[in-house]
């Protein structure tokens, strides 16, 4: 597709979404860049990416007034993406877009055909994107109908909305998501029909890690006011909240980004 055109387009989708309160005003930005470099590179890359939006912002939806509840005082950022959210989902999937646009200049560097740097961008491009999908079930679906979840770490109850808590709802979800995102990238021939389960690992693997590095890894904060474990730096009673463990700089923007990455590495391992 005509890059002027791809760009019109992806900023035309980014501003209804920004309408609908799915973005910001700098996701709406961000979200324009990441589907004018997909749409570039082809019409199953833009429309992948499309498809996925609108099913992971009708996940976002589902229930959010009580899920709002369910996660109040928990969870740092709501459910409207701003830029570092949508670059942490998108950013990988956009980078493997690029490779396939570039094929031609990029293959006498790597070693390989166009054809096959192509397929193999969106092979891991596909699955990168798959796993932030299967992520964002898990986390929907088993906010809002997963009970009270179990947290990796300490194997004992945590608060609903709580990086690395898990339940039986959410991670079958998260499995039936990663499923029908890559039924979804072979139906928009993004990849072959013979990569679709390849695509699906992927996906089931890089939610995983999601929830093993949100679980050890992202930084935990606790409220002395209410004594309560919480993401937030200022908790709801309006204090500020004191580190309780992992690291400060691994935020849930990084795990999600080390989410993709290992969907994509898993698909090239794979495939």
């Amino acid at each position: 597709m005509n890059s002027a055109l791809a760009v019109a387009l992806a900023a035309a989708v980014a501003w209804s979404a920004r309408r609908a309160g799915a973005l910001t005003g700098r996701g709406a930005v961000a979200a324009t860049v990441v589907g004018g470099v997909a749409l570039s590179a082809g019409v199953p890359w833009g429309a992948f990416l499309i498809a996925w939006f609108i099913a992971s912002s009708a996940l976002s939806r589902l229930g959010r007034a009580a899920k709002a509840r369910r996660t109040d005082g928990i969870v740092d950022k709501g459910g409207t993406r701003d830029a570092w959210q949508v670059l942490a989902n998108g950013g990988v999937f956009t980078v493997c877009a690029a490779v396939g646009l570039g094929a031609v200049w990029l293959s006498p560097h790597v070693a390989a055909t166009p054809e096959t740097l192509r397929e193999l961008a969106a092979l891991a491009g596909a699955a990168a994107l798959t796993a932030a999908g299967a992520d964002t079930a898990a986390t929907e679906v088993g906010t809002l109908m997963g009970g009270t979840p179990w947290s990796l770490r300490t194997r004992q109850r945590a608060s609903p909305g709580m990086s690395g808590a898990v339940s039986l709802t959410g991670t079958a979800a998260l499995v039936v998501a990663a499923l029908l995102f890559a039924a979804l990238a072979v139906a928009l021939q993004l990849v072959p029909t013979a990569r679709w389960g390849i695509v699906a690992w992927a996906g089931v693997a890089g939610a995983v890690a999601d929830s093993l590095l949100g679980a050890w890894m992202q930084g935990r904060r606790w409220c002395p006011t209410c004594a309560a474990e919480t993401e937030q730096y200022r908790h709801r009673c309006g204090t500020a909240t004191q580190r309780a463990g992992g690291l400060d700089w691994i935020t849930n923007d990084v795990v999600n980004v080390t989410c993709t990455i290992v969907g994509a590495a898993v698909a090239l391992r794979l495939g």
